[in-house]
């Protein structure tokens, strides 16, 4: 394992080609369901976990991450992480509430955990508890997940995953996180009213957030038949939720396929501020998911592999990934994200559009793409399709 010094603050090398390729893998799965991954939390746990492994499993996880092409050394790269995620969990106004596990079968006759070095590092720099847990007493843990890692997140439990049993020694990698955060620019709560948002053939009247003249970041994306607008959030690092919409209502599919080969930082740099009308659903998701078919589709196969080699992570060396996992909670209001008061939809009234030909506008009333970005990574990313 790779010397690694305190963390300190880095110059950002680009993101890694993975983020774009597995969201497109659980978009194209998830095309009727609201999606949030974070790309930030699987790329620093695979980065931890080569930390961990040598021989063939240490090579391919270097080469897909493309670590030696963005980092110098090791230590570049932890500190790098060490960084990112700081950024994004301390904030006192917008932060992610955050609980990385990675979960290790105790293994027969031996007495061990995870290597305190390897410990050590995962705290400080990945913000991930390493710990061994029964993986195949299924309810137990159900309950060590819902009781001791999405609790301190908002709560829930975790409802589809289902954990493959096996006798062979192996780990558990589950990242979970809750968005809590405040806009730059709040939307006015006596301005939200009821407008009707279309996918396919189905039309709801859903809460909208509307502002009749905002002062973002926007830009019309002739070459992928959609516009952009940029929000952002209170935080002490530039940080933004970027929202790009299709020109055309049954037009997310292919947009997404389009963004799975494009730089939101090259995107982001087109945007100009305007005076935008803007009309916003209210929406609130609760995703989980299991990324292991999404990686394998990216070419991931030594981690799963009854080879899988972490001889860093612990003695015994032999412990081949049964599943990654990821919860993640945001909700989307006048405020940022973060619990509110519910509302009935009597309380709201319709809203009604006045149209400019010389005004630019950004009415989300169909399916649309998100990011959540600091200048160099992508914190969140998903999409909202239905209500």
């Amino acid at each position: 394992m790779g010397d690694v010094t305190n963390p300190t603050t880095t110059a950002s090398p680009f993101e890694s080609p993975i983020s774009a390729g597995i969201f497109h893998n659980i978009a194209t799965s998830y095309t009727d369901q609201n999606v949030v991954i974070s790309p930030l939390l699987l790329e620093a746990t695979l980065s931890l976990l080569f930390l961990g492994s040598d021989g063939a499993t240490a090579e391919e996880l270097q080469k897909l991450l493309r670590l030696k092409q963005r980092f110098p050394s090791n230590a570049k790269m932890a500190n790098f992480y060490a960084a990112e995620l700081a950024n994004i969990t301390m904030d006192a106004d917008t932060r992610l509430q955050l609980q990385n596990r990675l979960m290790l079968q105790p293994i027969s006759g031996s007495e061990s955990g995870p290597a305190d070095d390897f410990q050590k590092i995962a705290q400080t720099y990945f913000h991930v508890t390493a710990e061994c847990v029964d993986l195949e007493q299924t309810e137990k843990l159900r309950r060590h997940i819902k009781e001791q890692i999405l609790a301190s997140v908002g709560g829930g439990s975790w409802d589809q995953i289902q954990v493959e049993s096996s006798p062979a020694a192996k780990t558990l990698l589950l990242m979970a996180a809750n968005l809590q955060s405040k806009w730059f620019l709040p939307f006015s709560a006596y301005r939200t009213g009821l407008y009707e948002f279309h996918n396919g053939s189905q039309v709801k009247s859903v809460p909208m957030l509307f502002d009749d003249d905002m002062f973002v970041k926007f830009a019309e994306l002739r070459d992928l038949d959609a516009r952009a607008i940029e929000l952002p959030y209170e935080h002490a690092e530039e940080l933004s939720m970027l929202l790009i919409l299709p020109n055309q209502r049954g037009g997310l599919q292919d947009l997404e396929k389009q963004l799975s080969g494009q730089d939101l930082g090259a995107l982001q740099q087109r945007m100009q501020m305007e005076g935008v009308q803007v009309l916003l659903p209210k929406f609130s998701i609760d995703f989980e998911c299991s990324l292991r078919q999404p990686l394998k589709q990216l070419g991931f196969e030594e981690i799963f592999a009854p080879s899988a080699n972490f001889k860093h992570l612990h003695s015994s060396g032999n412990l081949p990934v049964v599943d990654v996992l990821q919860k993640l909670r945001l909700n989307f209001n006048e405020s940022g994200s973060g619990n509110e008061l519910p509302r009935v939809a009597a309380e709201y009234k319709p809203i009604v559009i006045s149209n400019s030909s010389r005004q630019k506008f950004f009415r989300a009333d169909h399916p649309f793409f998100f990011a959540i970005r600091s200048e160099n990574v992508t914190y969140l990313m998903g999409h909202v399709v239905e209500f």
